[in-house]
């Protein structure tokens, strides 16, 4: 197994959107707008205590609970399809970098995905990596996936870290943790993981470089 140079890490926790899969909120934001949902309405919904957004990430609804409450702040009938379609539309797929450098690197590290997601997005998200990657599963590359609504816990909550920790059976202080968001990162680091926060104008292989994962980064290709 490859190991980091000078350094204990072993293994890698990957956040997914931001990090991985392109995001651009403002399209869901814009699909939900043509609805006549506004943007403000649903940030003051999302930024209350407790909200449906953050009940459907940790799987506390269902997926037809969340369109409903959904249809209830338009006031009017819109179809499944159509709620589905502005809710995927932020999902804005993988560059062909990320895929690569997740087939390199899933040789030489035991890698994990936790992410806050839902039940509308994880399908979708799997489709466009498959069809960009030529038919590997997204799947394929992690040796665990651990899904916000699956596992009933959310970042940056210290319980959604440690249920990775405990059910991988892996170290902390050997594990690498990227995500984009600060709270995250902070969170992570308070449980005793090493925590990047990743920046968009980065490049993460290398940042894995910087972190001594990678020996050599070039468009995709780990050494």
């Amino acid at each position: 197994m490859m190991k980091g140079k000078g350094n204990l890490l072993r293994n890698i926790i990957f956040d997914l959107g931001g990090v991985l899969l392109e995001l651009d909120v403002q399209k869901t934001f814009d699909a939900f707008g043509e609805m006549g949902l506004s943007k403000e309405i649903m940030m003051e919904k999302y930024n209350r205590e407790e909200n449906f957004f953050i009940q459907f990430e940790k799987g506390q609804i269902s997926a037809n609970e969340f369109r409903a409450s959904l249809r209830t702040m338009m006031g009017n009938s819109v179809s499944n399809e159509k709620i589905d379609y502005a809710w995927n539309e932020m999902l804005r797929g993988f560059k062909i970098d990320t895929i690569r450098l997740l087939s390199n690197l899933s040789g030489k590290y035991p890698l994990y995905l936790l992410s806050n997601t839902n039940e509308i997005h994880l399908p979708f998200y799997s489709e466009q990596f498959r069809e960009k990657s030529g038919g590997t599963t997204f799947q394929k590359h992690f040796t665990e996936t651990y899904y916000s609504h699956i596992i009933g816990t959310r970042k940056p909550e210290p319980a959604s870290f440690r249920y990775v920790l405990n059910d991988a059976g892996i170290e902390p202080k050997e594990t690498l943790f990227i995500d984009d968001f600060e709270e995250n990162c902070v969170s992570a680091r308070e449980t005793g993981l090493v925590a990047h926060q990743f920046k968009p104008e980065e490049n993460l292989g290398e940042v894995l470089g910087r972190y001594g994962m990678v020996e050599e980064w070039e468009d995709g290709r780990v050494e």
